[in-house]
């Protein structure tokens, strides 16, 4: 009987974890505006609106595709 209640409380305490990973993801190309596909604006838009996207510090390989996608989403380079 311990080993059944162990379980069952483990489980229940567990279930609420999953949540997340249960939610609707929305349909695709709507949940990740800075992933924008052939949207460009949104890419754009979703960089710029970000105080900290471009000016943060980062590494090199960061500084390339930030400034890249910036670059191509905005000015259409």
């Amino acid at each position: 009987m311990r080993r059944i209640t162990t379980i069952v409380v483990s489980v229940a305490l567990a279930a609420p974890t999953a949540g997340p990973a249960l939610a609707d993801s929305g349909a695709p190309g709507t949940t990740f505006p800075e992933q924008p596909g052939s949207h460009a604006q949104t890419g754009c838009a979703a960089l710029v609106s970000t105080s900290g996207a471009l000016s943060a510090p980062r590494s090199e390989t960061a500084f390339a595709i930030t400034n890249g996608l910036f670059g191509d989403a905005c000015f259409g380079d």
